[in-house]
């Protein structure tokens, strides 16, 4: 009983870690843990949960590409390089995907509107002038915020330009190695 609820607490800190990386390690962290456990104890020290979670912080962010190519990659759409496409598919195939993009592109908006105010003076603002182009300019701007099938497609977009197949696997793990000899 008491081994069942300081696993089900490891498992929770466990979650600090990328998915990947508990998929692949998840086991063996675990036993670890529940065989370094004092007997009794119902869940993981206040140290030892702090080492787990900046475990799985540091190996976050370990894998992260460096804060040039991630603006690129998010602002721009750029590939990131190869050494780094796993972490974009952690981040294609991750929860809020679209809440990220669509928040960081309307943010970065919303800065250039708001710097075009204070710089134009008194009375000045950047959007069209009451009438039906700002009706347009707002219903433009509706459509970005919750188009969903450009959000679907965007992310199979993201996989692709990075190699990866729509589900987020390698095409080329599956393949067995070649002799040089063969075509």
């Amino acid at each position: 009983m008491m081994n069942d609820t300081y696993e089900s607490r490891s498992r929770l800190l466990l979650r600090a870690y990328p998915r990947r990386y508990r998929s692949a390690r998840e086991a063996e962290l675990l036993g670890t843990l529940l065989d370094a456990a004092p007997p009794g104890a119902t869940r993981p020290s206040i140290p030892e949960a702090w080492d787990i979670v900046r475990g799985g912080l540091t190996t976050r962010l370990r894998d992260r590409p460096p804060p040039h190519h991630w603006l690129a990659y998010r602002l721009l759409g750029k590939r990131v390089p190869h050494r780094y496409r796993m972490w974009v598919r952690d981040d294609a195939l991750g929860r809020f995907l679209f809440v990220r993009r669509n928040l960081g592109s309307y943010l970065i908006a919303f800065g250039v509107v708001w710097l075009g105010t204070i710089l134009g003076g008194p009375g000045y603002t950047p959007l069209p002038a009451p009438g039906p182009w700002r009706w347009a300019f707002l219903a433009l701007l509706a459509l970005g915020i919750l188009n969903p099938l450009y959000s679907m497609s965007f992310r199979t977009r993201i996989l692709h330009k990075h190699d990866f197949v729509d589900d987020g696997t390698d095409p080329t793990s599956s393949r067995l190695p070649r002799h040089p000899d063969q075509p």
